[in-house]
């Protein structure tokens, strides 16, 4: 399958029990990989809205993001709970083990093959609870992962290099006690630093993968209130899924950088497309798409019926 084309439409497209974790455009395949909160199961939507199931392993409980790089997808993995029962039964390896347990697997897509599982909990001191939330690829292989519940950035390094760790824990980042805020998203510079915005107070900071101890804040023209999904555009632009001005709604913020992303600026604002408030974002062609999340609704069975859209973010 080619590119997407020219100004192209919105994709509407069906998969039983599914509901969105994250998604991301592969390369390898010419179509979009979609995660499964519920099933933790990946589906491919090709651009008419074609879906299947694309790979499936009892690692993969409730899958809550997905990036591809050199033909592999990488999967961050937790156990997320409703009322102490698994989104997922059929793998569940126990209801104590919801919101304890934290995964990376990758694959192979050429061959749909299950390669490797990084364990995350032994990064963990004490009973904290843990929900990978999303994920950045680094040139060299390095995997840096986000927590919903602690205000930790985890680093796997590169296969046979070492354990999975805590790469960096600041409480600026929010979430100390897994309800007061959380790392919205996280995706990486050219010039090698994370760019990581908070849920909470809607800020922006950077980290460099050298020195995680030089972790600073991005100056912001204003607070971004809901700030979420970040991914750094092929046009160079950041684009930050958050609340809309004035708070009506949401809306994907792009933001241009000055100085090697020490602030940023709004270029411009899309609000009100097919999909109003993207839980993720990713690059596909020369644009920039999200997919609707819906987490409200991640406990409600009738969701296992919804129809899901991924629409480009800028026209």
């Amino acid at each position: 399958m080619t590119e997407p084309r020219q100004s192209p439409g919105p994709i509407r497209f069906r998969s039983p029990g599914l509901h969105p974790g994250g998604f991301t455009h592969s390369a390898a395949l010419g179509a979009f990989i979609v995660c499964s909160q519920r099933l933790g199961k990946l589906v491919l939507v090709e651009m008419d809205g074609r879906c299947v199931d694309l790979l499936d392993h009892p690692d993969l409980v409730t899958s809550t993001a997905v990036r591809e790089r050199d033909g592999r997808a990488y999967v961050t993995v937790g156990h997320r709970g409703v009322s102490g029962r698994s989104l997922s039964p059929k793998k569940s390896p126990g209801e104590d083990t919801i919101l304890r347990l934290g995964r990376v697997c990758v694959f192979d897509l050429a061959s749909r093959r299950h390669l490797h599982t990084h364990d995350l909990s032994p990064a963990i001191r004490g009973a904290h609870a843990l929900l990978p939330d999303d994920l950045a690829v680094a040139d060299d292989g390095s995997l840096y992962v986000t927590d919903a519940c602690r205000p930790v950035i985890y680093r796997v390094p590169p296969a046979g290099r070492g354990a999975p760790h805590v790469f960096l824990d600041d409480e600026r980042l929010g979430g100390g006690d897994g309800t007061s805020g959380k790392v919205g998203g996280i995706t990486l510079s050219r010039d090698g630093f994370l760019l990581l915005s908070t849920a909470g107070d809607g800020m922006l900071f950077k980290a460099p993968l050298s020195n995680p101890h030089e972790f600073r804040p991005v100056g912001v023209p204003h607070p971004f209130p809901g700030a979420d999904a970040l991914l750094l555009g092929p046009d160079g632009f950041l684009y930050l899924a958050a609340d809309a001005p004035g708070g009506e709604g949401g809306a994907v913020w792009r933001l241009a950088p000055d100085d090697g992303f020490e602030i940023v600026r709004v270029a411009s604002v899309h609000r009100g497309g097919p999909v109003d408030r993207p839980a993720a974002l990713a690059a596909a062609g020369h644009r920039v798409w999200g997919i609707e999340g819906r987490l409200d609704s991640v406990e409600d069975a009738a969701a296992a019926g919804f129809s899901w859209t991924i629409a480009p973010c800028v026209d």
